[in-house]
C-alpha cells in the first residue's frame, strides 16, 4: 500500500480563478476596439460620469461600513472605457480585472 504525502501548501484562490477566466476568454474568439459605435468619445463622457457617479457611491458605502466589491468594480470599469489613451485604458483594466478576481473569490 502506498501512502500519499500531503505538503499542507493550500492551492491559490487567485490561480483556480484565472484558470476559470482563461477558459471563458478562450470562447470569445472575436478581435474588436475597445471602445464601439459611431460616437465614441460620447461614449466615454457617459463611461466618465457613470465612473464618478459610483467612485462616490462607492466611497459612501465604505464609510458607512457597507462596502462592496460593486461599487469598486463598476467605478474601475468604467473609468477605463472613458479612457482615451490605450496604455491607460490597458492599466485600467488590469485593475479592473484584479477587481473581479477579487469579487470572484469572495463569492465562492
Amino acid at each position: 500500500m502506498t501512502e500519499t504525502k500531503t505538503t499542507g501548501r493550500r492551492k491559490d484562490p487567485t490561480t483556480a480563478v484565472l484558470a476559470e477566466v482563461k477558459a471563458e476568454r478562450k470562447l470569445l474568439d472575436e478581435d474588436k476596439p475597445l471602445g464601439g459605435g459611431l460616437r465614441p468619445e460620447r461614449a466615454r463622457l457617459y463611461y466618465r460620469r457613470e465612473a464618478d457617479r459610483w467612485a462616490d457611491i462607492a466611497t459612501a458605502r465604505a464609510l458607512a461600513g457597507r462596502g462592496g466589491w460593486d461599487g469598486e468594480l463598476l467605478a474601475a470599469t468604467f473609468a477605463a472605457l472613458a479612457e482615451p489613451d490605450a496604455a491607460a485604458a490597458k492599466r485600467g483594466l488590469v485593475q479592473a480585472a484584479a477587481l473581479a478576481v477579487a469579487a470572484a473569490q469572495g463569492a465562492e
